[in-house]
């Protein structure tokens, strides 16, 4: 399945880096924003983290970085995206946004889980990063997609996913962003439930869940659709519910009739 944090397929020295990086985040890098008084959860933008560890991983890493990094605001941010705009591809309520930054190899921007903030619901992640290496980091995502790369239409420059999957990695520019889904997303939650816990759905309907989930990075690139379409999975994941319903009523009834004790008829 699809994995869009590429961060941790760079080097060696990236992944100290990075290491570094998240030591350094848990004290002065990492921030999240709740949901405000009832009624504007909806229309509560996302906040930006507010300091970075990019000192930290560039001794580590001996990367070089951005001006954007090394001032500690990054070059993208999620800014972009409101709770309301991430709530249909969530079945929980979102009221929380934790926002990582990210400053290694260069690139600049955030890592932001969106939740509904207890720690035992469904997360949706959406990273942006900024900077010449973007397209390094596109192309590093492709080629650990190793079951297979489906393109992704309609989404920035270029994007795909990987077979069996909805999560996609885009590239439009210098400006990278990758969701992460799949399971996480209430509709194939529902139909991988079905189809008896695995991957075994139709393609189709990743790829309706990848360009849906996509117009979140539109949001981000500022061009493209942003009005994701979810008509197709509801339908499908509707049918595949009310069949597995209907299929466990029949097992209960077959199981009732086989337990039951034989009809007086029978015994004579």
């Amino acid at each position: 399945m699809h994995k869009p944090f590429h961060l941790a397929r760079f080097s060696v020295a990236a992944a100290t880096a990075m290491t570094a990086l998240l030591l350094a985040g848990c004290h002065s890098g990492s921030s999240s924003k709740s949901a405000p008084a009832a009624g504007d959860a909806s229309a509560a933008a996302v906040g930006s983290a507010a300091a970075a560890a990019g000192a930290a991983a560039s001794d580590a890493g001996g990367a070089g970085q951005s001006d954007a990094a090394a001032s500690g605001k990054p070059a993208v941010t999620c800014d972009q995206l409101t709770f309301a705009q991430v709530q249909p591809f969530i079945g929980d309520k979102v009221t929380k946004d934790d926002v990582t930054v990210l400053n290694v190899e260069g690139l600049s921007g955030e890592t932001c889980d969106f939740s509904n903030g207890t720690g035992d619901g469904n997360t949706v992640s959406v990273e942006v990063l900024k900077g010449s290496g973007t397209a390094g980091a596109y192309d590093s995502d492709v080629k650990n997609d190793t079951d297979g790369v489906v393109t992704v239409p309609g989404v920035g420059d270029k994007a795909s996913r990987e077979k069996g999957g909805g999560s996609l990695s885009a590239l439009k520019g210098d400006v990278y962003c990758a969701t992460g889904v799949d399971e996480e997303m209430t509709d194939i939650g529902t139909l991988e439930s079905a189809a008896n816990g695995t991957t075994h759905i139709a393609e189709n309907l990743y790829q309706d869940a990848a360009i849906a989930v996509g117009t979140l990075c539109n949001r981000i690139f500022g061009s493209g659709n942003t009005t994701p379409d979810l008509s197709a999975l509801d339908a499908a994941a509707a049918a595949a519910s009310a069949s597995a319903s209907a299929s466990a009523g029949a097992a209960s009834a077959a199981e009732s009739a086989a337990a039951a004790p034989p009809s007086a008829a029978a015994s004579s």
